[in-house]
Parts: structure tokens; sequence; C-alpha cells
């Protein structure tokens, strides 16, 4: 089967504070985005890659970069949308009319494990539609006025959602389709496959496909990479 993934680095980053966007931020002398393409160029699955950035950034990415994304499946860098569902459609839009399995990835994810985009693309072929999550371990508290807690939520049942994301061409097609002129704002891709009505499975992964937010992540991943 013929599996396209897009890559979304189009957000502000403003949580990261500085004057470079968060992709382009340098973890052991290369930037975040790159060492997250690598992960993908290197999987024999994966037939396409989108590259969804800032438009502000593609100029500069490609007198940059050129050369290093040549070497690797890139098949178009586009603009991002307004809003992370936007960016996404703008990729879908460009993806391979024959891929079959699309897998939406943040940029910003550069540890993403090769036998996890495998474990997606499998779990996809079986059911559908499948994210990669990793089990929460804290004890979590839902929290009312004056910061008084109302309860305390069975963690067992709880999982906290990563990327890659991975459907079927078809499906993810259509839900786009239907929801691409809605004001709700989805935080994730298979918030949006949910509310279609169609299931969506998880596929357990580890705690150190972190995305980079904070520069405390920055030396986090530099510590995990440099293992």
């Amino acid at each position: 089967m013929k599996v396209s993934v897009i890559l979304v680095g189009a957000g502000l980053g403003l949580r990261m504070g500085g004057a470079i966007k968060k992709p382009f931020l340098q973890i052991h002398g290369k930037p975040i985005f790159l060492h997250t393409i690598e992960r993908f160029a290197q999987n024999d699955k994966i037939g396409e890659i989108i590259l969804v950035v800032g438009e502000s950034e593609i100029k500069s990415l490609r007198d940059t970069w050129q050369n290093a994304l040549d070497t690797y499946k890139i098949k178009k860098i586009i603009p991002g949308g307004k809003r992370r569902q936007d960016s996404v459609y703008n990729g879908l839009c460009q993806v391979s009319s024959d891929a079959e399995i699309i897998l939406i990835h943040d940029i910003v994810r550069p540890l993403v494990r090769n036998e996890h985009i495998n474990a997606v693309i499998a779990k996809v072929k079986e059911s559908g539609a499948a994210i990669l999550a990793a089990p929460m371990k804290a004890t979590v508290k839902e929290v009312g006025d004056n910061f008084r807690i109302q309860r305390t939520i069975p963690r067992n049942t709880l999982w906290m959602a990563q990327t890659p994301q991975g459907f079927e061409s078809k499906l993810i097609l259509k839900v786009f389709s239907q929801f691409k002129n809605s004001d709700i704002e989805f935080t994730d891709d298979a918030q949006m496959v949910e509310k279609a009505g169609y299931p969506v499975y998880i596929v357990p992964g580890t705690d150190e496909n972190i995305k980079i937010t904070t520069p405390e992540d920055i030396r986090l991943a530099e510590a995990l990479l440099g293992q």
C-alpha cells in the first residue's frame, strides 16, 4: 500500500520564545524538522513526504536546505493555514491520488521510532484509523472554581495522544471535506474523525516521542538523541 506523510509545522511556536520558530531550532547541529524528516524518509513503506510550514519560511527553507531535502522523499513544501486543521487540509490537497494511507505528524516530534511508524501503518490497514499514544502516568485531577478539586479521574482509561496519526486516505479526505468550513477548532486529526462517527484506535507508544514546545524539551531531545 502506498503511504504518504504530511509533516505539519506551520504554527507560531509562541511558547518557545525567541526569533527562530521551533522547526528550525537546532539539535546536535541539525534543525528539528530535518531530524523528523529523516525518521520517515528512512522507512521503506513511505512513498512521499509533504511539508507544511509557515508561508514566510518557504523561501528560506529552500534557499538553505534544498540540497538536504533533495535527498529525501519530499514531494512538495506548501504553506499552512490559520488553524492546524487548515494546514493539514492544505497538505491533504497535495497528496498523490494513489495514496492509500495518509500519516499526519507534528514536524517538531523528531524522536518517533520506526517501529511505531510501522505499527500505526499496520493498524490503519486493519481498522482504518489509528494514532500513536502513550498511557497516562500521572494522577489526573478535575478542578473547578478556586482550584478546588472536583474529582480524580481514573488514569487507566487515559492516553496522551501523539503523532503520527494515520488514516485510510478515502476516510480522512471525506472527513476533512465535511469539516473544512467548520467553526470547531480540532486539536488533532483523530478528534475530527471521532466527531464524524468513525472509530479510531490506539497504538501504544512511549514518552520519548515528545513534541518540542519549550526550551526544556530541547534539552531533553538533545539527551535522547545523544543516546
